[in-house]
């Protein structure tokens, strides 16, 4: 990584900055208050991580149809798009399916631990998006398992404290259509929030693509006292696509949008519902209480789950369906000690949690003339593939302590014990034989702050800590042997605000042990295995520029280096060789331009670097570069828009691996990005 390039990108965006901006409530301040940081209301220069906040104004302001549409603007987060919402992340990590994220709804996992789902943010209804916050770096000492490349966390909607309804829809050329409403209003003991949303798409660049997505959120909040308050919500998902998969380099090249799919599938129907208490005892006393149910079910026939055989003709895969139940219980406490100027959190975490998983063998017919897989059928009579049950108990504690130094100086440690167990029960006479499993952790944090004059710093140590998923270690086909994932995460950073300029910059070093990768085998599925261990290097950065009322500046970037450590692939050792998937550098650079009192527009520049493609390091992806151009016009109580995605209609991938122990074009996997695209949309509110 060649930091003087990148601090002289710096200075010469520094020089350019003298450009005019508007004055906004999107632009990050030193008194921007987060609740991710610690789960309580703090400033965000009180909390010692790399911390980005996307804010109600932006999400406005943006009408993205695609939740990826907003988290791609933040340094350090790249989230590529595989089709119909489905999705994969890169959060200081390489880009991958890996369980190692955790993604919150309102300060909770909207997934059970262990049961880790690469596509989770299908399950966020994104008319119900308020703000979006996002630790990078491991924040396990709080959240728990899987907080390893970072924590997002989806802010909803609150209840309105006037009464408000909108209604908004938009349409592109490729194929997507997207209604969403909202209808709220206060009451004296609380008062509601409905918001609803139903997104289609049908006939998209790539064949076999289509999908469509409805969704609804519930929210009331009460009041029983002064001091006794809480909320209820409910949120239902149903969600169906035709999985299309990745391309080989033959369809890549020669910009095939065929598929070679006909029948595979993912439907997902999702149920949470969620019990909120809060008792303020006296002014420096307050305990907080949730339930949260949980019910989930996906139903899928994977393209990554079909493989080849000895006939040219005959394939194998399978259909399956996962479900599970979850009741959460929630409860922490918060001491104000104002003769020690400090805070302490202690809190408990209890995830119960039942899961069913069955799947059956299907036989598929592939025309090796149209080059299509045709027809399947299950092999009779004994095409039972997988059947078990699994109970997940997670169990924790957590004491988190935030203390002062001095007016300057402050710090923040937190410990945390989990432990998971699981109980695996095969209903089939072969296979993982019945088994429990346990896992256990004391994670640690450690961070301190310094702030005085618009200026602050901090520098963090944090540790992470995953066991191995559910799907993972009972596979009945192929049992993989692996352990507990680790990681350990040493951190600086900075901040300033002087007048019209606001910037932050973080340094970060994370070392993994028995990291979880996924190897592509000869027959193209995909297994895991422990990597030995990794190490992930990386700078991020932010610069925002505000001077007048026409025009406004902002960058965001992340320079890092992805390695193998003590790591053999397959029989081929791959020490200090690059990760695959690995961009050494992303970037988001936008300029929003306010033309009228009505008009505004903004211009958005994506960049991301070639990285190599396979372990060993032998072949590369080149890396894009995407512009978006989008037009907002307001008149009365209606905004209209005109967004140009991807307006140099540039031809790329949005993740691209390949096989280096296989030979032909199917060792190569590209994921094809959206091409030009013209959306347009309406809004009215109240």
């Amino acid at each position: 990584m060649k930091l003087s390039c990148l601090f002289t990108s710096l200075f010469i965006f520094c020089s350019i900055a003298v450009l005019s901006q508007d004055k906004d409530s999107t632009y990050t301040s030193l008194n921007t208050v987060i609740v991710t940081g610690n789960k309580l209301l703090q400033k965000r220069i009180e909390a010692p991580i790399a911390i980005s906040v996307i804010s109600h104004q932006t999400i406005e302001r943006a009408n993205a149809a695609r939740i990826d549409f907003l988290l791609n603007k933040v340094s350090g987060v790249y989230m590529p798009s595989i089709g119909g919402e489905q999705h994969m992340m890169s959060i200081r990590q390489p880009i991958s399916l890996k369980g190692l994220y955790l993604y919150l709804e309102d300060g909770l996992p909207i997934r059970t631990s262990g049961l880790f789902s690469s596509n989770a943010l299908i399950e966020i209804n994104t008319s119900n998006i308020n703000s979006i916050e996002l630790i990078k770096g491991p924040a396990s000492a709080l959240y728990g398992a899987e907080a390893i490349g970072g924590v997002v966390n989806f802010i909803s909607t609150p209840v309105p404290q006037k009464k408000l309804a909108s209604i908004s829809g938009q349409v592109n050329s490729t194929g997507l259509k997207k209604i969403e409403f909202q209808y709220g209003r206060p009451s004296p003991k609380g008062g509601w929030i409905i918001n609803a949303s139903s997104t289609d798409q049908k006939n998209g660049i790539l064949e076999y693509s289509d999908y469509n997505k409805n969704a609804i959120s519930i929210k009331k909040d009460f009041k029983f006292s002064k001091k006794l308050t809480g909320f209820q919500s409910l949120q239902y998902i149903h969600y169906f696509a035709q999985m299309t998969g990745s391309v080989d380099s033959i369809h890549f090249v020669n910009k095939d949008f065929s598929s070679l799919q006909s029948f595979t599938f993912r439907k997902l129907d999702v149920l949470r519902w969620r019990q909120n208490f809060k008792q303020d005892w006296n002014s420096n006393s307050t305990t907080q209480f949730n339930i949260l149910y949980r019910n989930n079910t996906m139903d899928q026939n994977p393209t990554y789950s079909i493989a080849s055989t000895l006939k040219a003709n005959k394939f194998k895969g399978q259909i399956n369906s996962n479900h599970f139940d979850a009741f959460v219980f929630d409860l922490q406490h918060q001491w104000n000690i104002p003769s020690l100027k400090s805070k302490l959190i202690i809190g408990g975490y209890w995830d119960i949690t039942k899961q069913n998983l069955i799947a059956h063998y299907i036989d598929i017919i592939k025309d090796t003339l149209l080059n299509k897989y045709i027809s399947y059928t299950r092999r009779l009579p004994d095409s039972l593939l997988t059947s078990y049950q699994t109970q997940i108990n997670n169990k924790a504690v957590y004491i988190n302590y935030l203390g002062t130094i001095s007016n300057a100086i402050k710090f923040n440690m937190a410990l945390r014990f989990d432990n998971f167990e699981y109980n695996f029960k095969n209903l089939l006479t072969s296979g993982t034989p019945s088994s429990k499993n346990n896992f256990s952790h004391w994670t640690p944090k450690l961070g301190f702050t310094y702030n005085k004059k618009q200026i602050g710093a901090y520098v963090n140590y944090s540790q992470g800590f995953v066991p191995p998923q559910i799907t993972e270690i009972y596979n009945t086909v192929k049992v993989p042997y692996l352990l507990p994932q680790q990681f350990s995460n040493y951190e600086i950073g900075s901040w300033f605000q002087i007048q019209k300029m606001y910037g932050e910059i973080s340094l970060y070093q994370l070392d993994g042990e028995n990291e979880i990768i996924s190897v592509r085998q000869p027959d193209g599925i995909n297994l895991n295995q422990n990597s030995g261990s990794t190490k992930h290097i990386g700078i991020e950065y932010q610069l925002k520029y505000r001077l007048s009322t026409a025009i406004q500046l902002e960058w965001n970037g992340t320079n890092a280096k992805h390695t193998y450590e003590k790591t053999i692939i397959k029989g081929v050792t791959v020490d200090r060789n690059s990760m695959n998937a690995a961009p050494s550098f992303f970037s988001n650079a936008s300029i929003y331009w306010k033309l009228t009192s009505r008009l505004n527009s903004s211009w958005e520049w994506q960049h991301q670097s070639k990285y190599f493609m396979d372990e060993t390091n032998a072949t590369k992806y080149p890396g894009f570069d995407l512009l978006h151009i989008k037009f907002n016009y307001t008149i009365g109580k209606n905004v209209i828009w005109l967004h140009i995605l991807n307006a140099t209609n540039a031809y790329y991938s949005t993740m691209a691996t390949k096989n280096f122990s296989a030979k032909g074009s199917s060792a190569y996997s590209y994921y094809i990005g959206e091409p030009r695209t013209i959306a347009i949309g309406w809004k009215w509110s109240l």
